[in-house]
């Protein structure tokens, strides 16, 4: 399988980087893409940069280069689901742009995106095997262009779009992949509640929930995940 994985953050992707053999590296519009092989599989590694525009541009670079089969966007996220903590991951069913808004236009506030169920169905699959102590959770994940940092705007995340965690790439990254039809996954480790403390819990539980993501792929991946 050619699959491309994308990180926000150098700290997400450099698991990955030292699982892999056989690297070579590919520089591209300012992007480094590692490929090799991952966990018996054909894969590029890259790091986007923070942020929806980042993200966008890296997807639509990566499937013109690598012209994979699957693409998966992979990283840490707030929580704002009720119940979900740090330590659990979400798997996107769907995402929400939410700081997409035309209601001036009287056209509402919101834009949504799917992801390829099959892979999806995977990476919820994997999760539940590879969790210790943390839940794994199938749904809506809500991006934006804000580091969510403030327990109202979580809740109002949850309850107006249904959303169980917050980031800030994973629609961009759904949406070009919907465009050009190549299927998507997006897989978010919570490292905090998007709330007043997630600036001081984030730092703390980003690499705790990085290794969640990393076995959770060596699961997909070792298992000759299909799509």
């Amino acid at each position: 399988m050619k699959l491309v994985l994308i990180c926000a953050m150098e700290a997400e992707a450099e698991g990955f980087r030292s699982h892999m053999t056989d690297v070579r590296l590919r520089q591209v519009a300012g992007l480094a893409f590692s490929q090799g092989q991952l966990w018996g599989q054909e894969v590029a590694v890259v790091t986007s940069g923070v942020g929806k525009v980042q993200a966008a541009r890296c997807a639509q670079a990566a499937i013109l280069i690598f012209q994979p089969e699957l693409l998966i966007h992979v990283g840490v996220a707030g929580g704002v689901g009720r119940g979900i903590k740090t330590g659990d991951v979400v798997v996107a069913s769907d995402l929400v742009e939410y700081d997409f808004d035309l209601s001036g236009l009287n056209e509402g506030v919101g834009q949504f995106c799917s992801c390829d169920g099959a892979t999806s169905r995977a990476l919820f699959s994997a999760a539940q095997q590879v969790l210790d102590s943390g839940q794994a959770y199938l749904g809506r994940i809500a991006t934006g262009d804000t580091f969510v940092a403030d327990s109202v705007a979580a809740a109002r995340l949850r309850d107006t779009f249904g959303a169980l965690a917050c980031e800030m790439e994973g629609a961009a990254v759904a949406r070009v992949c919907e465009a050009n039809q190549v299927p998507c996954g997006v897989v978010r480790a919570i490292s905090d509640n998007a709330n007043e403390s997630a600036g001081a819990d984030y730092p703390s539980f980003l690499a705790a929930a990085v290794k969640n993501t990393e076995r959770m792929l060596a699961v997909c991946l070792g298992g000759g995940m299909h799509h």
